[in-house]
């Protein structure tokens, strides 16, 4: 049987958030004093609206006071940040997704502009997914901004990377879950493109290509203004409470990943005959009847 994959983006479509802006917090709030670093941050914030440099820079920049770290110190920071303040952030709806796709016996890929050092701890609840960063080369003296080793890892570059790993210029059989347009590669690379709450840009490329959109009902959603000023505080404080936590356990959501979309079920049992779509109905409520015609 083919095997089908599945490609994860993860800050604001697996996760509610953005991961590094809680990085932030989570880290000046361990380190207090490393807090004069949030100087440079500023400078490169406003370098950026002057497009003197591009935000591939900016994040380096975010990221400089790292690199002084022990790596064993940086490693147990990292581990607790994930458990302590990402481990309840996930969009559940999009967790329910990934778990049902690796119950299915689909590969499960995550591709993240995040940065590796901390992204890989997500392996604690995601075990089974194949995790791709941001990789940094940390500066071994004086005052320089960490390198990335092999390119941000955001809009084309994600195709790069993947290309590097083995797949071919168009995935068959893929599934490609995003929320932002800077993936329109990553999704048009896919076979089954899902648009996860997707950005103004991205629903409107939506549209026109006809990919399906993912939303939900969020109980205590904020209004927009809300959520802009959230992330504001995070980049430019590196404080605040940013976006509400979900309360998701993944853990226990492995349990009962319920949701997945049967369009996608049945186009893929059209290309694979061995895909145990009774099993799916079984276990997932999905029915497999075909939608009511219109009399």
């Amino acid at each position: 049987m083919p095997q089908v994959h599945a490609f994860f983006d993860f800050d604001d479509t697996l996760l509610s958030g953005d991961s590094i802006l809680y990085w932030l917090r989570f880290y000046y709030r361990h380190r207090p004093r490393r807090r004069v670093f949030q100087l440079a941050n500023w400078i490169g914030l406003a370098l950026v609206s002057l497009r003197l440099i591009d935000s591939h820079t900016l994040k380096r920049i975010f990221l400089m006071p790292m690199g002084y770290e022990p790596p064993a110190e940086l490693d147990r920071l990292a581990a607790d940040f994930v458990r302590e303040e990402l481990a309840g952030r996930f969009h559940i709806p999009v967790l329910r997704r990934l778990w049902t796709h690796h119950l299915l016996g689909h590969k499960v890929v995550i591709l993240s502009a995040s940065a590796t050092f901390y992204l890989k701890h997500l392996k604690t609840f995601l075990p089974m997914a194949d995790i791709q960063g941001s990789d940094l080369i940390w500066p071994e003296r004086g005052f320089a901004l960490p390198r990335y080793k092999d390119g941000n890892l955001r809009g084309e570059n994600k195709l790069k990377r993947m290309r590097e790993l083995g797949y071919g210029p168009a995935q068959p059989l893929s599934f490609a879950y995003s929320d932002h347009q800077h993936d329109r590669f990553l999704l048009a690379f896919s076979e089954f493109p899902v648009c996860v709450r997707p950005t103004g840009k991205l629903r409107k490329l939506a549209a026109d290509k006809g990919w399906p959109v993912m939303d939900w009902e969020e109980t205590g959603k904020l209004p927009r203004w809300r959520v802009l000023l959230a992330k504001f505080g995070l980049l430019v404080l590196a404080a605040g409470p940013g976006l509400p936590a979900t309360g998701s356990d993944p853990l226990k959501e492995a349990a009962s990943a319920r949701e997945y979309a049967p369009e996608h079920v049945r186009a893929l049992r059209e290309r694979v005959g061995a895909l145990p779509v009774d099993a799916l109905a079984r276990i997932f409520g999905v029915s497999e009847r075909p939608p009511a015609q219109n009399t």
